[in-house]
Order: structure tokens, then sequence, then C-alpha cells
């Protein structure tokens, strides 16, 4: 569902009606809110409320299935609503329910407030820590992918000026470990190759500019190349993603969020999906947020939504 204020119901109709995903899919959300919307888009499209996932299947061809919830009545688009953040965690609760009983083969969310999810989960930080902590894992990443690139960020929604003080040799080991084997058993890749970038300017340039690279980077390269990871870094940020790079690489660890996410969004900013690796199952999500400024317009693009879609399809049938 994700916020209902946003543009994920819009993305969502959209995705179903362009028939551009790979396989069926349905939606947990509110139907009587879903025809709303469906309304005052302008289109053609009917929906089936179903009892159970399976139901999707007999239904996909000629209606938007949607499992039902409520939410708050008053909620407009465009206006985010507090009421809603009960309905927001029921909605992925209930995905997860479906996909580890086997009623479901992945999970693809739709943007969520995080401002608004706190308001009854206290330090919630985004879908991707609150599910790991639901599977009851520790090492899990975030990663961006789209055709060209599979990006991620060693620390996620930190201060720029505490990112220093939180990365480590052990968990830049750990996260590569993490990508290694997600490339290998989620991707089919036989022989991953990953570049690590450098948190400072040139890598640190020798430690003139920094000592990261020489006192933590460095040293957990050389781990991972014991562990027999095909490693190459530190190699500096502001060069790691020329052509050349992208052909040679099957994926990259960067050390902060926006040094990851500004890679992939330029390289391919519709296409771009979010996939959480680590967990017992699949979860993707569009690579955009909730879009609260253009929801009454009705000018969102399903693109990203269908590419987490088809991905998460992907990742499956690998799996």
């Amino acid at each position: 569902m994700g916020d209902p204020s946003g543009i994920g119901t819009e993305i969502s109709v959209r995705s179903w009606k362009s028939k551009k995903t790979k396989s069926p899919f349905f939606i947990i959300h509110d139907p009587r809110y879903v025809e709303k919307v469906i309304k005052k888009m302008g289109i053609k499209v009917k929906i089936k409320i179903i009892d159970h996932p399976k139901e999707a299947l007999k239904y996909y061809k000629k209606y938007l299935p949607v499992f039902p919830i409520e939410i708050d009545k008053k909620t407009q688009l465009g206006s985010p609503n507090k009421k809603n953040a009960k309905s927001i965690l029921k909605s992925i609760n209930k995905a997860v329910f479906f996909v580890k009983n086997g009623d479901a083969s992945s999970i693809v969310t739709n943007p969520i407030s995080k401002e608004i999810v706190n308001k009854i989960q206290k330090n919630f930080k985004g879908h991707t820590e609150y599910l790991a902590k639901k599977d009851k894992q520790k090492n899990f990443c975030m990663m961006m992918i789209n055709d060209q690139i599979k990006v991620v960020p060693l620390t996620t929604h930190l201060p720029l000026n505490k990112v220093s003080q939180s990365i480590s040799g052990k968990l830049i080991v750990r996260t590569s470990q993490l990508i290694h084997r997600t490339l290998k058993n989620d991707f089919g890749i036989s022989n991953p190759k990953i570049a690590i970038t450098g948190l400072n300017p040139h890598s640190g340039d020798k430690g003139v500019i920094g000592q990261e690279e020489k006192k933590i980077i460095i040293p957990a390269i050389k781990q991972c190349k014991k562990r027999k990871m095909n490693i190459d870094g530190p190699i500096s940020a502001d060069s790691a993603f020329i052509k050349k790079n992208l052909k040679s690489h099957d994926a990259f660890l960067c050390m902060y969020h926006d040094q990851a996410l500004i890679a992939a969004k330029v390289i391919d900013f519709e296409h771009t999906v979010n996939y959480t690796a680590g967990l017992s199952y699949v979860r993707t999500s569009p690579d955009h947020g909730t879009g609260y400024d253009i929801a009454t317009k009705f000018i969102a693009n399903e693109t990203s939504l269908i590419s987490a879609i088809n991905t998460s399809i992907l990742i499956s049938k690998n799996r």
C-alpha cells in the first residue's frame, strides 16, 4: 500500500493497467479508497476484493486484485495523515505474513513517510531496518539496482558527520560477504567482482586527506581477499562509476548513503530498484519517495514500481 496520501495507489493502478509486469500481483489496500483514486485518475480499471492471495491469479487478467484493509476515512491525497500509521504498518506486516506463509513469492513496498510511521513505531528508520528486525536478520543491506549498476551504501540513514565514526573493518567485511553471497544466489553471478569506494576525496591520498582508508578500509579489503572474494579498492568515489568500472564490476560498496544512491539514480532514475539483501524472503521497492507534492496531479510515473515488481520476480526465480 505505502502511504495512501502519496502516489503509491496511483502507480500501483498504472502498473496493473500497463500489463508490463512479468507476473500477476495484488495490493494490500482499502478497496474504497483505491476506487476513489481510480475515479479521480479518470481511467477504466476495475478492482476485485480477494480473501486470499491465491485468488489474485484467478482475477488478475480483468481486475486489479485488492486484499482489503481499512485506512482513515478522511485520508486525502497529498495530505499526510498520522492516523494511517497503524494501517501502513498493518499492510507491511500482512505482506510479510503472506510471503512467509508461501502465499506470495515476494514483497514490493510502496513509499512511506518515516515521520508518519514514527507516530506509533518509535525509531522507525525505514522499511529496510524494520523488515530485517522482524526477520531477525543482523546482516542485511540496501542494494540499489538497475540494468547498469548494483550499489550498496555501507551506512544508510545517518547524518554525514557521523559516517566516519560508524564505518569499521568488521562492517566492511561482513557487508562485502553479504554482497558476494547475494550476487551469487540472487543474481546467478558465479564469480562476482566488487568495487569498494574510499570515504575521503581521492581515497584519502595516502593519509593526507584522512586516515580512514589506511586504518580501516584497506585492511578490510585485505581481509576480504583472504576470504577468496574478488574485491577492488579503495576506488576514489569521484571516478568509481565511469563506464569502464561499470562494465568490469558486478557491484559497488560505498561508504555512505548519497555516495551510493546518487550514482544509481543519475545512471537510471526511472528503472532503479531498492532491494533488501539478507532477508529470508525477497523484498524490493521503487527508488523514489511518497510524492505528496504531485499526488493530486496524477502525473506519477510507474516505471520504477514495475521494475521493482519484475526484479522481485527475477530474484525469486533465482532462489
